[in-house]
This record gives structure tokens, C-alpha cells and sequence, in this order.
């Protein structure tokens, strides 16, 4: 017996003699936490020393950021459980069904602490390496029981291409003591954000639709432990304080009554502790738990406890900040505030252990014998065009939604048509696929799938609707009646083309989806001409459609090498079937070389960027040029852009912004034949402009309206408007993220391939008339959105308004579009529109 004390107390001597060797970041760094800004480099190069000399920390590399940086986590607890780890992750995979296997396996809580996903909310990834200091060394009350009932999962930093930027941005401009003042440049950083990553997207928008790198590898990783808790660390303006659970409404109505407890207790959790340092906090406001596109409600939808937290500073307040109170908040008081957010969530979690395991457990398992869905089964029609369905089944792979292909074939079943946004009925045919709320993901199904989400309050952060199958463009219905599986998984077959043995006359390839944009943008890259026709026609006994493209041998003569395998070859990388015909002469419509044969060359394309740019619209058109359809591009800087001669590019971008200094420039490229995509605000450079059509239709509509319109007199009591509803009030001019139905004109080439309708997600307020003279090319005919919240008086004004129109100036054309059609790249649909505009 005296033995094994003996033996077990020289245990605990070694174990803190090895905490005391590990140096803490201060020793690690050569400075004081708080003192400047860490970089990112610098932050791994701990995580991995203390990994390499503690064992109770493991070091795991997830990937690389597309600047090359290290993307990495690190799990904290015992050395024990770390030697069981595979065994717990999983048990932990097998017990919510997304393994097979002998249930029972030993689970135990892994919380996993998120850092650091805006890159300018500098203070996460300080937080992060006091965090793993203190886990390590145990200094803290009761984490040395925590690590031995927990597994602690750290990811010190999301985005670090917008962190190093934000660092070495202030410390380029940051004096030997740091001012406070806030006119100094240090707390003035300038275009493009730093909040945002390498191609300028919000990484906590991105959870659900997985569209940048280093999202989709964080939740790779993530989804291979599924992580009982996940707590996301922010900052918001400087002068707030810190906010913590509980969330804002409205909450997701998938979110259940243990996850809205386990919010509560965490939040008094958090609340001690910053009422004994006397720190300043607020629950329940701004932050709400709705749309499945952040840090706390995605993990939430995968049945975790998901928080946001929100600690007052920002990129504004650098390493000291004079406040308006007269305060000076510090790097320091920041780093303290997110470390007790932490503490604070471990603590509750530990306490929690048992209960947290069991009902994670049946969140996922509930959905295998009462899914929460009023629909049992949705249905996605086979024949929607095969880039679509092959991108939306690469989503739902990400989240770790079941699909298959749909049984009973031949069966007809009442169902809401999605398209039609009304109950209807659908008949299964051979290559229908099913997905089965009877999973378990039954709740994040529903949230992905529900055709309009329900809210408590329409006051939300953000987006109010995201349906899949209008984000798609797809054909798609919810069943309530349960729909067998076929025992056969779906199979997208490619095309696989065959250079023919004779040379035919010409290649042709019937319009489809994206990827004939694929195949259009592969034939210009190597100068290859192509030819899109405008009517419908039939050649070698087969109809083609309008859109169907023309790879003429006679437009391609001066191609080097062997014309016919370039054409095929890129054919068959963007999965394209080809008809090749021996003549130019159809037989109906109209011949190969006919006006209505549109001819294009390889186009010049830039887009413009800079100060006073929308660094969203910016970064989803680079992302679409550069990632989707890989195609070279110049981006130009408004800075220098009046040296540029415009005529040297056939295309122009102008992603939403203020171009007031560029209107004459970027309207003589117009009128010397140019094509100029305006989104937006950029629209406003030409509703102003008095000779456009644009302003014609806008200048006469405000008339119209003028004329209507019953003036209110002074003493009118409707002027009397509450203060406290000064924010809702500002909600009937705005919609918050609705899904439109758009109309379009399917013989225009701008939209073909997209149908005779589409659903655009509109988030701007301002609205523009049908052009009198011009084309309208999308437009909106209906008040009321399809899904989502949009207020009154946007209503009143989006009816019998454009989506897409163009005008011609000059010899060129202006091309409006009024919402992003590509939103946050997840829009898909919308490629096909960018697309035609670019390359048609």
C-alpha cells in the first residue's frame, strides 16, 4: 500500500515538474501577451513545442490556407485518453450512427474551442495560446479534472491569411508605445479587409456551403470526431462589451430544449466569472441562432452546443484603444475576456458530461424513428442538368446528408413542388434521388430542405431563407409519405467523346448547365472560336436547343496542332457530349454561319477593385474567375486605374461600389465597344447618368410615384414612432436575405441554360424599372418572396422590377444586375448567368 502512494505521488512530482518545464508564451515569444500581435507562424511553432513536450497535448496538421499557411489544432486531456483517442472518436461516431459498429464504446465530452475566424478580430489567437498554457500547466481551478474527463480541441486561428495581414499591417504602422488615439493610422487599416481570407470571403459565413479551402478542411476534420460542444470566439465594435449565451431570437426551431438549457447554464456560467472580475456583458441580443451558415448554429444543426462568443475591440482597437467613456481598452483586457469565455465553457461542459454524451447521442438516433421534418422524403428529379446535381451532392457529402437513389419507381405521390412554391405531386422515374429524413442528420436535412424557415422574430443577423432546391435552380419535391430506397447509389455517368476517324465539318454541343460554360471557357483559353446559336435548330436527325454551341472546323483553321482532340479533350473534362456533322447546312432553323450564329473570340476580362470596392462582390467574382472556370483575368486598382487604357480588354467587372471618379473613363470604354458588367451600387454610376436608358426608366417611375403617393400632413399622428422600434421600423424598406422568383427572357443568351425561371437571393434595397429601350433580361413580377422575410415597403417597391437588363452605349454594351447572382459562391445557379455574360 505505501508503495503504490509512493509510486503515485512521484507520478504527480513528474507530471508538474513536465508542466514546469513547458515555457509559457511569454518565454516561448520573448514578449508579454498583450504586448503586440503574435504571427501565425509564430503561434504553430508553440502549439507544436508544447505538443512535442507535454503528453497531454497532440498536434494535428488539417491542411493549408490557399497562401500556403499551416492549418492546425491540437486536443488537450490526459495521456490516457489521448492514447484512446482513435477508440473515442470512434465510439463517439459509432453511438450517433455515422459509424458502423458495436455500439457502448467509451465517449467522453470533446470540446472544440474555435479562434480567430476573422482575421481582423486580432485578439482570438493571443487567447488561444493563454488557453493551451493554462490546460497544460493545470493552473487554473479544476482543469486538471477537466482534462481527465474531457478532450479539448484548440484551433487557435480559421483565417490565418487575414490574421498575418491584419499583424503585419499594424506592426508596419504601430509606434514604439502604443497610441490610443483613435485618429492614429494604426487603428486604420485599409482595402481590402483583413477580416476576411486570401480571396476576401467571411469564413463565419461559410459553414454550411463549405465554398473556401479552409473551411472545407476544418470541417473534414471536425466531422470525423463530431465535437460535443463548439465555441466560436469574435469581437465586435469597440465600444460594446462582451456578449455570451444566451443567443438573440430568432433560434432555429431544430434546436432543442437541452441545447437551449445548456445556453442557459452557460451563460451563468459566464456570468460569475465576469461579475467577479466586474466586467461589463449583455445575453440575449443581436445574436441570434437562425440561419446555418455560422460557427454556432452549424454545429448546433450537427448537435453540439454552438456559441458565439463576441468580445468588445476589433481590428479598430489594436494594441490600446481611447473609448468614448473615457476608457482605455487594451489588447490585454481583450485576451482576458475571451479567456474566461473559455474557461467558462469548459467548466460547464465538464459539469454537464454525462447529460451532454445522452442527448448528443439522441439527436442523432431520433432521426433514424421520428424525424423532426414534416416531409419524410425529398425528391430530386434526375434529369436536372448534371453540373447541378453533381455540386449539390458534393454539399450535402459535406454535411454528411445521406442521399440514394429513390425506390418505388413508377409511384405517383402528392408533394410540394419546390418550382412552383405549392403543393403538387411527383411521379418517380428511374435516376430520381432520394433524401431520407430518416438519418442522422434528420435536423440539418430539415434546415437545408424546409421550404421556408419559420422565425419568432424577423429581426436576424442575417439570412432569412437558403432552401437548397431554390439555391440550385433544381427540380425537387418534399413528400410526406416514406420512400424506399433503391438498393443502387447514384451514378453520374460522364461523357466520354471519341476523336472520329474523319474530320467532320463541325463539332456541336447542346446546351447545358455550368458545364458548357466549363467547355466554352476550356475552347477560348486555347483560342479555339466558338460559335452559340440564338434559335432552336436540328441537324444529323437530332433537335439541338437555343444556346447549343458550334466548334467550326472553317472558324479554326489557324489552330496549331490537332484541332480535333483539343475539342474533345475539353469536351470530356467538362463532361460535354459532342455531335459531330458533316455539313453547315441544318435541317430546320438556321444555318452554322447565319447571323444567328453568334461568333466569339477569346475575350481580354478585368476586374476592378480597390478603396471603396464591396470586398464580398470583389472576392466572389475573383473566386468565380480564378476557381470556377479557371480562366485568366487582370485584376486593376482604382488607385491607378486612370493610367490604364481600358480598350485593351473586351470585358469589364465593376463589382458593387463607388466608381463617381471613373464615370467618364469607364463610359468611354463603353461607347469605343466594350462590355462593362456593372452589380449593385455600381448600378447608381448610371441610373445618374441622364442620358442612359437607365435613368429615363428610373426618372419616370419616381414621377409615376410622385403622383400616386399621399402626402402625410405635419400633424398626421402615423409620424409618432416609438423609439425602441427604430430598428424594426428601418425592416419594412429591407429584405433580410429573401429568395425571389425571377422571370427572364429564354431566348436572351444571357440566361440560357437557366430556364424560364430562377430564385435570386435579393439583399439589396434598391429597385430599378424596366428599361423602355433596352433589354430586360430578369426580372421580378411579384411582391411577396418566395422563402425568407422581406418588409412591406421593399414589397411594394421590388414588383415589376429588373434582376438583369442591359443597355447599349455607344458601340458597347452596360449589363445591370442588381443582386449578386454567385451570392457568397454557394448560389450556384448563378454561374450560369456570370458565365453567358462573360463568354457568350
Amino acid at each position: 500500500m505505501k508503495k503504490i502512494f509512493f509510486l503515485s505521488s512521484l507520478v504527480i512530482i513528474l507530471l508538474n515538474i513536465n508542466a514546469q518545464d513547458i515555457k509559457s508564451p511569454e518565454e516561448f515569444l520573448g514578449y508579454e501577451l498583450g504586448t503586440q500581435f503574435t504571427l501565425h507562424h509564430q503561434a504553430v511553432d508553440y502549439f507544436k513545442y508544447v505538443a512535442d513536450n507535454s503528453d497531454y497535448v497532440s498536434y494535428i496538421s488539417y491542411g493549408k490556407t490557399y497562401e500556403g499557411r499551416e492549418l492546425g489544432v491540437v486536443f488537450v486531456s490526459s495521456p490516457e485518453n489521448l492514447a484512446d483517442l482513435e477508440q473515442i472518436r470512434k465510439s463517439n461516431l459509432i453511438n450517433t450512427g455515422f459509424l458502423d459498429g458495436e455500439e457502448g464504446g467509451k465517449q467522453m465530452p470533446l470540446v472544440w474551442l474555435s479562434y480567430n475566424v476573422h482575421g481582423n478580430e486580432s485578439v482570438g489567437m493571443e487567447a488561444a495560446l493563454k488557453t493551451l498554457y493554462t490546460l497544460v500547466t493545470k493552473s487554473y481551478e479544476g482543469s486538471g479534472d477537466w482534462l481527465e474527463e474531457c478532450i479539448i480541441i484548440i484551433d487557435p486561428c480559421q483565417n490565418p491569411d487575414g490574421r498575418d495581414l491584419y499583424a503585419n499591417r499594424y506592426r508596419r504602422s504601430q509606434s514604439v508605445k502604443p497610441n490610443p488615439n483613435p485618429d492614429d493610422w494604426q487603428h486604420h487599416q485599409g482595402w481590402p479587409s483583413a477580416r476576411l481570407n486570401h480571396y476576401l470571403f467571411d469564413l463565419n459565413r461559410d459553414w454550411v456551403w463549405q465554398t473556401q479551402a479552409e473551411t472545407e478542411q476544418r470541417l473534414n476534420l471536425y466531422n470525423q470526431y463530431m465535437p460535443h460542444v463548439h465555441a466560436d470566439f469574435h469581437e465586435m465594435g469597440s465600444g460594446s462589451p462582451f456578449f455570451f449565451a444566451p443567443g438573440a431570437d430568432p433560434w432555429h426551431e431544430v434546436i432543442t430544449p437541452w441545447q437551449r438549457e445548456f445556453h442557459e447554464l452557460t451563460g451563468k456560467a459566464n456570468a460569475e466569472l465576469f461579475d467577479e472580475s466586474y466586467k461589463l456583458y449583455f445575453t440575449k441580443e443581436s445574436f441570434d441562432l437562425f440561419c446555418p451558415s455560422f460557427g454556432d448554429t452549424w454545429p448546433l444543426f450537427n448537435g453540439a452546443m454552438g456559441f458565439t462568443y463576441e468580445q468588445g475591440g476589433g481590428g479598430y482597437a489594436g494594441l490600446a484603444l481611447d473609448n468614448e467613456t473615457g476608457d482605455t481598452l487594451t489588447l490585454a483586457d481583450r485576451i482576458e475576456g475571451h479567456f474566461l469565455a473559455t474557461m467558462a465553457t469548459i467548466k460547464v461542459s465538464y459539469e454537464n458530461r454525462e447529460k451532454l454524451i445522452t442527448e448528443f447521442n439522441n439527436f442523432f438516433r431520433s432521426g433514424l424513428d421520428k424525424p423532426i421534418f414534416e416531409y419524410e422524403s425529398v425528391i430530386i428529379k434526375g434529369d436536372n442538368d448534371k453540373a447541378t446535381i453533381a455540386s449539390l451532392l458534393k454539399l450535402l457529402e459535406k454535411n454528411q446528408v445521406r442521399y440514394s437513389l429513390a425506390g418505388n419507381t413508377g409511384k405517383t405521390y402528392k408533394a410540394f413542388d419546390y418550382l412552383a412554391n405549392k403543393e403538387g405531386q411527383v411521379k418517380i422515374t428511374e435516376g430520381d434521388i432520394l433524401v431520407s429524413a430518416r438519418q442522422p442528420q434528420s435536423h440539418l436535412m430539415k434546415v437545408l430542405f424546409e421550404p421556408d424557415s419559420k422565425y419568432v422574430d424577423s429581426l436576424s443577423y442575417d439570412l432569412t431563407a437558403w432552401s437548397l432546391p431554390y439555391v440550385y435552380n433544381i427540380k425537387a419535391y418534399a413528400v410526406k409519405d416514406r420512400i424506399q430506397e433503391s438498393d443502387r447509389k447514384p451514378d453520374l455517368v460522364t461523357e466520354k467523346n471519341e476523336v472520329p476517324e474523319s474530320k467532320p465539318y463541325a463539332y456541336i454541343a447542346d446546351i447545358q448547365g455550368f458545364n458548357q460554360i466549363k467547355f466554352i471557357t476550356a475552347l477560348l483559353k486555347d483560342k479555339i472560336r466558338v460559335r452559340s446559336m440564338l434559335k432552336p435548330f436540328s441537324a444529323s436527325d437530332k433537335e439541338f436547343r437555343r444556346g447549343s454551341l458550334i466548334i467550326a472546323r472553317g472558324d479554326n483553321l489557324n489552330i496549331k496542332g490537332d484541332f480535333d482532340s483539343k475539342v474533345v479533350e475539353s469536351a470530356n473534362n467538362a463532361d460535354i457530349k459532342l455531335y459531330p456533322v458533316p455539313t453547315g447546312m441544318v435541317q430546320k432553323g438556321k444555318d452554322f454561319g447565319s447571323n444567328y450564329s453568334n461568333l466569339k473570340y477569346k475575350p481580354e476580362i478585368a476586374l476592378i477593385g480597390g478603396e471603396g470596392v464591396s470586398t464580398g462582390g470583389f472576392g466572389e467574382l475573383w473566386y468565380f474567375l480564378e476557381r470556377e472556370v479557371e480562366y485568366p483575368f487582370t485584376i486593376i486598382g482604382l488607385d491607378y486605374i486612370s493610367s490604364v487604357n481600358l480598350t485593351e480588354y473586351d470585358v469589364i467587372l465593376l463589382p458593387s461600389g463607388s466608381y463617381s471618379q471613373q464615370k467618364e473613363q469607364l463610359t468611354e470604354f463603353v461607347k469605343q465597344g466594350g462590355r462593362l458588367i456593372v452589380f449593385e451600387d455600381a448600378i447608381k454610376l448610371f441610373a445618374s447618368e441622364e442620358s442612359t436608358n437607365l435613368y429615363k426608366a428610373v426618372d419616370a417611375r419616381k414621377k409615376e410615384k410622385e403622383k400616386e403617393e399621399k402626402k402625410l400632413a405635419s400633424s398626421d399622428t402615423t409620424h409618432l414612432k416609438k423609439f425602441e422600434n427604430q430598428r424594426r421600423e428601418m425592416l419594412k424598406e429591407r429584405s433580410a436575405g429573401s429568395i425571389y422568383r425571377i422571370g427572364v427572357d429564354d431566348t436572351h443568351p444571357y440566361v440560357f441554360g437557366l430556364g424560364k425561371e430562377w430564385f435570386m437571393m435579393k439583399t439589396s434595397s434598391d429597385h430599378y424599372p424596366f428599361l423602355a429601350k433596352g433589354n430586360n433580361i430578369a426580372y421580378i413580377l411579384n411582391n411577396e418572396p418566395v422563402a425568407g422575410f422581406a418588409g412591406n415597403e421593399f414589397q411594394e417597391d421590388v414588383k415589376n422590377t429588373i434582376a438583369v437588363a442591359s443597355e447599349n452605349i455607344g458601340r458597347g454594351e452596360v449589363i445591370y444586375i442588381t443582386d449578386s447572382p454567385y451570392y457568397r459562391a454557394y448560389w450556384k445557379s448563378g454561374r450560369i448567368l456570370l458565365g453567358n455574360i462573360l463568354f457568350r
